[in-house]
């Protein structure tokens, strides 16, 4: 435990598990887009609609709270893709906010990022299958404010358990060409990638899974612009497989620091490829899943059995999951990166005849709309605290370096970064890639150092929640 009592060193005789202690709720919804709704998400892709749907796409909402009735923390996870703009996020989350009666603080609205989920931008109305847009967004808003609802109607005692897992789905995704050095957007075997997976089961006292959380940072890119079906990628394989063996407990995907990383097998057309993936990770969860021992246990040192050799015998123990809960914004203040100006951008729009060509003009011209003119943009984002863990809710794409480094400075801890949480602000690389001109670091809003100083802020809101002098 953290914060409330010392961290368990070498030699100690008991093996904490990092629980949080409160009161949780869950509920899920389905949120599939209709037929013939505008889907062209990749440049390379060759049709604006779907053929079909692989499988269902849900928003699910886990609510978190102490044990005396305090305000609940709320986190929704949906299968979408990503935002447009600031308003296109807003839009959907504000209305949650004025509708549940939310503070901002308290809301963490994650989509999943899979590349295979139409956007619900107002502003592409006017494509093939935009008249269908407004009515889906207007559903899936409807369907988060209901599960907010439920979810915190829903509210009951249990333990919040973490384990740390591997999985080695994720591949860095910075490819030097053989043929020109040039840095391509494709698995590379070097460096060695995080394989990281944190795994949370929220369960009753009579050990019974209310729903679980998987964080891993892998882009859910299965799936690339040869693939004509709406799929939540990875992720719906993932869920069914940990569903299956928790008594069909809900599973919510924590999407992770993933900006340099790509499954084994990316830009497929095959769903099936999709499913490949999401079970990959699934099965690892189980095997974390199943290593815990029963909320609110400790194993502790029970003594010595003398057999052929002594034997140092450790047995499990009650123990009082930490219910420290709460919630921190944090701002900091980052140097916009040198970008064309919109009226530029809108004569090479104007003028351009290539349609993939076209599709990066207008996310640049996105990415202007993003900054404006300034030379520098506060950005903010969420720490929360669940007991002995903490999740980082950003709304860039952030980068392993980050979560490792991160994770490096509070071993004691269990820290979930989610990336694309509360807006969509690009990529945020490690200086690195900006020398090695790499995809990510081309389009990014930020220059490069702006990683760094989001490490140290989010660094100091850890420790200031835990208790701790905030140094850098």
């Amino acid at each position: 435990m953290i914060g409330d009592a010392p961290a368990p060193q070498v030699g100690q005789r008991v093996l904490h598990s990092c629980e949080f202690g409160g009161r949780v709720g869950v509920a899920r919804g389905d949120i599939t887009p209709p037929a013939g709704i505008y889907f062209r998400l990749w440049g390379s892709a060759k049709h604006d609609q779907p053929s079909g749907v692989h499988r269902p796409m849900v928003a699910t909402c886990a609510a978190f709270a102490d044990a005396e009735g305090g305000d609940a923390l709320v986190l929704l996870t949906l299968d979408h893709s990503w935002w447009r703009s600031t308003a296109d996020e807003r839009g959907v989350r504000s209305a949650v906010v004025k509708a549940t009666g939310l503070d901002e603080d308290r809301l963490i609205l994650q989509p999943s990022h899979t590349h295979s989920a139409p956007l619900m931008a107002l502003d592409l109305a006017d494509k093939p299958g935009g008249h269908l847009i407004a009515d889906f967004r207007r559903h899936v808003t409807e369907t988060c404010i209901r599960l907010v609802a439920e979810a915190r109607a829903a509210l009951a005692p249990a333990t919040l358990t973490w384990t740390v897992g591997r999985c080695g789905l994720a591949f860095n995704r910075n490819f030097p060409s053989p043929e020109t050095g040039q840095i391509l957007c494709g698995l590379t075997p070097e460096p060695t990638a995080d394989d990281t997976l944190l795994v949370g089961r929220a369960a009753d006292a009579s050990g019974r899974v209310l729903f679980t959380l998987v964080n891993y940072a892998c882009h859910p890119i299965s799936l690339g612009g040869g693939n004509t079906q709406v799929s939540p990628d990875y992720v719906g394989a993932l869920r069914e497989t940990v569903e299956r063996d928790t008594g069909g407990a809900p599973c919510l995907f924590l999407h992770g620091a993933s900006g340099d990383m790509a499954p084994r097998r990316s830009y497929e057309s095959d769903v099936g490829i999709a499913d490949q993936n999401g079970r990959e990770i699934g099965y690892a969860a189980l095997a974390g899943l199943t290593s815990m021992l029963r909320p609110g246990m400790a194993l502790a040192y029970a003594g010595v059995e003398q057999s052929g050799t002594p034997l140092a015998i450790w047995r499990e123990r009650p123990v009082q999951p930490n219910p420290a809960i709460g919630a921190r914004r944090v701002t900091v203040r980052l140097d916009v990166t040198e970008m064309p100006s919109r009226e530029e951008l809108a004569r090479q729009i104007a003028a351009c005849t290539d349609r993939t060509l076209l599709e990066r003009l207008n996310r640049a011209m996105l990415r202007r709309e993003a900054v404006g003119n300034d030379r520098e943009m506060d950005i903010s984002f969420l720490v929360w605290r669940l007991g002995d863990a903490f999740v980082v809710a950003l709304p860039m794409e952030m980068h392993t370096d980050f979560q490792i480094r991160l994770r490096e400075r509070f071993p004691e801890a269990r820290i979930a970064v989610l990336n694309i949480a509360n807006g969509s602000l690009g990529y945020l690389p490690p200086p690195e890639e900006y020398v090695l001109g790499t995809y990510q670091a081309t389009i990014a809003l930020h220059k490069s150092g702006s990683a760094e100083r989001v490490l140290g802020a989010a660094g100091d809101a850890i420790r200031q929640m835990i208790g701790a002098t905030p140094t850098r």
